[in-house]
């Protein structure tokens, strides 16, 4: 499977409020409420194009060809620090029928060597509901380890206090 990353851009905005308003995005958001082209632009304005965070659209390159791509996901760094060089690496969801383990795993690694060569990050660090082993399992096959567990740290989708899996990774 071939897959890059490249910036997102306004244009965007459609198909990310699309995935990310999908009951299968919001089970793993930390915040469940749907947001709009008008709160996704805005969020675009005052973080992405500010550089607070560094968010990229995960795209699919046909595998005979090469010459065309289309987009399958999301991923981002945030809370950027880079006095203490350390950052959130955060995953949409995708409901894409190929935003699959293979292209996750593939889209993580990515990123982790962005943050590490790109901009400098001793730390990346990301945050699971524990309800989720299979996104767990999928960090850990990316290199991260658990670092902490936040009991009662976050409301699911039926408004059940559960538990949250900090798992980070270092530069070696």
């Amino acid at each position: 499977m071939r897959i890059f990353l490249r910036p997102i851009t306004e244009h965007d905005a459609q198909t990310i409020v699309n995935w990310r308003n999908t009951e299968k995005v919001l089970s793993h958001c930390m915040t469940k409420t749907p947001i709009t082209i008008e709160s996704h632009l805005d969020f675009f304005h005052n973080n992405v194009q500010t550089g607070k965070y560094k968010q990229f659209i995960v795209e699919r390159l046909e595998e005979n060809t090469g010459v065309a791509s289309y987009p399958i996901a999301t991923v981002y760094l945030k809370d950027i620090d880079y006095y203490n060089k350390r950052c959130e690496l955060c995953v949409f969801t995708s409901n894409d029928e190929e935003w699959i383990e293979e292209s996750q795993s593939i889209a993580i690694r990515m990123l982790v060597e962005k943050a590490f060569t790109e901009y400098g990050m001793h730390k990346v660090y990301s945050y699971v509901f524990s309800n989720f082993p299979d996104e767990i399992n999928l960090l850990k096959d990316a290199g991260f380890s658990i670092e902490a567990i936040l009991r009662g740290e976050a409301s699911n989708e039926n408004e059940e206090f559960v538990d949250i899996i900090r798992l980070c990774v270092f530069n070696n």
